[in-house]
């Protein structure tokens, strides 16, 4: 007699992708139009036309489907960026520039999906989830970024890279829920740029990172 372990689904087996894919993309349309709290679990598998039994073979409830495909959204969008060009010269300027251009599309992505992150955000939002997002964004927002970290103090580059992501997802929730005074996605990668220029920009000379001088 096959054990439970053998009842479970294949995560290979081609039925169970195409299970699993029809669910994702299922609830990335209906999180496009609706509420968390306006998608039932009866109402998801209708749409993604599978039963029931087979969403919890892949989630545990809506708020954990939503999670899922906004990191599957979020992933999608962005490739990891090309390294650092050869001979790139590391300063203020050049690491201005350089994060910004790896800045746009990330906030022109999210300013295109505003409303969904959003609805992800307010109705599934947990530490877990914010931390995934923090690591998506040192992976694929500013992942050479912390090299130039490295190159000055090594035993930082780990608290520089929480500092700076959680610091940029920061801005970027404020960013999205501000309808009042909104700016653009150019001007907000603009900003973010300038902060990690600020952070990462070169000592003055004669002054060292833990100079106590005044």
């Amino acid at each position: 007699m096959a054990d439970a372990n053998d009842r479970q689904p294949r995560g290979d087996d081609p039925r169970v992708q195409r299970s699993l894919k029809s669910l994702q993309d299922a609830m990335l349309t209906l999180v496009d139009s609706q509420t968390l709290e306006q998608i039932s679990i009866t109402a998801l598998v209708k749409a993604a036309g599978v039963t029931r039994p087979t969403f919890y073979q892949h989630f545990n409830d809506i708020n954990d489907a939503a999670r899922r495909v906004a990191l599957i959204r979020l992933a999608s969008a962005f490739q990891v960026p090309d390294p650092f060009p050869p001979r790139f010269d590391f300063s203020t300027d050049s690491v201005r520039a350089y994060v910004e251009a790896q800045a746009l599309p990330v906030v022109a992505h999210l300013k295109e999906h505003r409303e969904f992150y959003l609805r992800v955000l307010d109705g599934a939002g947990n530490a877990a989830f914010f931390d995934e997002i923090v690591s998506f964004i040192a992976d694929r927002f500013l992942p050479d970024v912390y090299e130039i970290a490295a190159r000055k103090q090594a035993a930082l580059k780990d608290d520089l890279m929480t500092v700076m992501a959680g610091g940029a997802l920061s801005l970027m929730i404020r960013w999205l829920r501000d309808t009042t005074s909104p700016v653009s996605a150019d001007e907000m990668a603009h900003r973010i740029a300038a902060i990690a220029a600020t952070f990462l920009a070169p000592q003055p000379e004669g002054i060292k990172p833990n100079s106590t001088n005044p």
